[in-house]
């Protein structure tokens, strides 16, 4: 159950806090539900006290964006020994489970890239910190992220979001047992014994992509 931020000791607002509860207005009640008057309401301010520290809605968006990485990816430091692909896959795990947390904001996750100041700086952190395990940083790292952000936030929205249209998304028994004399029994065993294939699935290609990753630069 999300829970809501507390406000500042001091009268003053702050940019972390309007983000927050904006985080927490959309846990509570959906995307849609976010507007500036909206956060107001909730905080007890004007809209102009929120103007001080965010610009506009878009504004607002990219920082709550900025926020869930930024929760998402808490890692001041990695086990000594080991290498950036088992640091990454680590940490995109942790991405994965914290979107799960967050369901109403993972469409908002998938359309809005990382572009504040603020989120400039925790992606050279990243960085830094994985080149301390040994990635050699490179323009190929861009398309390095762009595929886990791709893959991480499509299980996630296939994982948490009820089926479109609001009917179907459920495996039929009946469909189910025609299939036992096909090749696919064998496909769909999967759906036997787990109570979540799709956490599974993404682990097993979460792992597949980074370790199959080039540990060197090479030549487009």
């Amino acid at each position: 159950m999300p829970v809501r931020p507390k406000a500042p000791t001091r009268t003053a607002l702050s940019r972390d806090y309007i983000l927050r509860s904006a985080l927490y207005l959309i846990d509570e009640q959906g995307l849609s539900a976010l507007s500036l008057r909206a956060l107001g309401r909730q905080m007890g301010v004007s809209q102009t006290a929120i103007y001080r520290h965010i610009h506009s809605k878009a504004d607002l968006l990219d920082g709550v964006v900025e926020l869930i990485w930024q929760s998402a990816t808490a890692l001041d430091d990695l086990p000594a020994g080991i290498g950036w692909k088992e640091g990454l896959e680590t940490a995109m795990l942790q991405v994965y489970r914290t979107l799960l947390d967050h369901p109403n904001a993972i469409a908002l996750m998938a359309t809005h890239p990382i572009d504040t100041e603020q989120s400039h700086t925790m992606v050279e952190g990243w960085l830094d910190l994985l080149g301390a395990h040994g990635l050699e940083v490179d323009k190929s790292t861009m398309h390095l992220f762009n595929s886990l952000a791709g893959l991480t936030i499509g299980c996630a929205i296939a994982e948490a979001e009820p089926p479109a249209g609001g009917a179907g998304g459920e495996t039929r028994p009946a469909a189910r047992a025609q299939l036992d004399h096909t090749g696919l029994s064998a496909f769909v065993s999967a759906l036997d014994g787990t109570d979540s294939i799709m956490e599974t699935s993404y682990r097993q290609g979460l792992h597949a992509l980074i370790t199959g990753w080039p540990d060197r630069r090479q030549k487009d």
